[in-house]
């Protein structure tokens, strides 16, 4: 049986990799400012963009903020980096970085999900069918063959590009940062959702290449991910645990579907995670079955595997006025995009089965993300602090939530659920 030493936190840590890899997050949803640049240019450095994340995250960060009280000072010392993806997809960010430190500890924060990139969800989450060779990025040739999602790999290529604004890379940040180092340091890499299947990758590629960054072999790489997904084949997840395995520490909620996906037995639990408050039905069950398609075959396997959940509870799922009329207009939407999608499939399907999807997602979101910080044991008024965006100054606050963008990107979804490529 395989085992693992993975080291066992102190909770300020765990908290620590959470906060400073959540708060890269920062401009999910903002649409990207029109660029002056000539048509096609690629990538869009979206420089306003970027500045904004970093004024958001020096706003957390900054001496006397709450989060500063519970896990010290930190400060942000390269990036963010904001990648966009070629047009039309680049409208809303696909991919964030940024490096944080604290006297001789690093942290490299990536970002999860964008809820309105339409590149993170179809490429980035999505391209599981298709596997791509470990070997690029391996020091030397694997004995077997290591494979990562195809969406991950163009993840991780996004992470590893240069900075448009400066041409750097952050393996470039590394570089100098070991010839100018006077004691050795340790470089810890987290993310969340996306960015906990991204965060691992990034890390073994930093290991596979320490030799270009850190010859004198000064830093010590760590990672905490949290929420992700499989990002590759059983043979990558090996190649990792004799690595890394001893340096990573896995965090997930037993009530998140993410990081169920994309192994064939845990995808199978995704149905009856709620019930019987929220019981299975057609339609929850025709999604995840969808999800078996796309990654059948390819031995997905997750990364410190033996790692048991946290134990999560069902969450109530609160509303305000405000967010309650945006909700029942969103799930107008998703309901007709629903059935237009399954009618062009001559599918029917009943309105008890749509408002079961419905509580599904609405559970599934709150165990994604919220539900982290009640396990993890953050204080209510951090919890608050980091989450609720009314918190922010008003300049740092993101434009209002565009209906119309997230209607584009359920519907999206659904043309892609009803035909699935599971053959490119």
């Amino acid at each position: 049986m395989v085992t693992t030493t993975a080291p066992n936190l102190a909770l300020v840590e765990k908290q620590t990799a959470w906060a400073l890899g959540w708060i890269i997050n920062g401009i999910a949803g903002q649409l990207v400012p029109p660029s002056d640049d000539e048509p096609g240019i690629f990538p869009n450095p979206a420089q306003e963009l970027e500045g904004l994340l970093a004024r958001r995250i020096d706003f957390y960060l900054e001496e006397s903020s709450k989060l500063t009280e519970v896990i010290g000072k930190w400060n942000r010392v390269w990036g963010p980096f904001v990648y966009l993806a070629r047009p039309p997809f680049n409208k809303y960010a696909t991919n964030a970085i940024y490096v944080a430190q604290q006297g001789n500890k690093y942290v490299i924060g990536v970002a999860g999900t964008n809820p309105k990139s339409l590149q993170n969800w179809l490429i980035e989450d999505l391209y599981v069918a298709v596997l791509a060779d470990w070997a690029d990025y391996a020091e030397n040739e694997p004995q077997f063959r290591p494979k990562i999602s195809m969406g991950t790999k163009i993840g991780l290529d996004n992470l590893l590009r240069p900075h448009p604004g400066s041409s750097t890379t952050i393996i470039d940040f590394l570089t100098d940062l070991l010839k100018e180092a006077d004691e050795n340091i340790e470089i810890l890499l987290t993310g969340a959702s996306l960015g906990g299947a991204l965060s691992p990758v990034l890390a073994l590629a930093l290991h596979e290449r320490k030799s270009t960054w850190d010859a004198n072999n000064r830093a010590r790489l760590k990672v905490v991910t949290f929420a992700g997904p499989t990002p590759g084949n059983y043979y990558f997840a090996e190649r990792y645990r004799l690595k890394l395995g001893n340096t990573t520490t896995r965090i997930w909620n037993s009530l998140d579907i993410v990081p169920h996906a994309w192994k064939p037995e845990l995808l199978s639990q995704i149905p009856s995670l709620y019930e019987p408050q929220i019981p299975s039905n057609p339609l929850i069950e025709k999604f995840v079955n969808i999800g078996k398609l796309l990654s059948a075959g390819r031995y997905y396997t997750h990364l410190e595997r033996l790692t048991p959940p946290l134990e999560g509870r069902l969450r109530p799922i609160e509303q305000t006025p405000k967010t309650s009329s945006k909700q029942v207009e969103l799930d107008v939407q998703l309901s007709e995009a629903l059935k237009s999608a399954l009618g062009t499939e001559n599918v029917s399907v009943s309105d008890q089965d749509i408002n079961g999807l419905l509580q599904f997602l609405a559970q599934a979101k709150q165990q994604h993300i919220d539900a982290y910080f009640d396990l993890l044991n953050f204080p209510s008024e951090l919890t608050t602090f980091l989450i609720n965006t009314e918190q922010l100054p008003p300049d740092l606050r993101l434009q209002e939530e565009d209906q119309e963008a997230i209607e584009s990107v359920v519907s999206k979804l659904l043309e892609y659920s009803a035909n699935p490529n599971v053959d490119e």
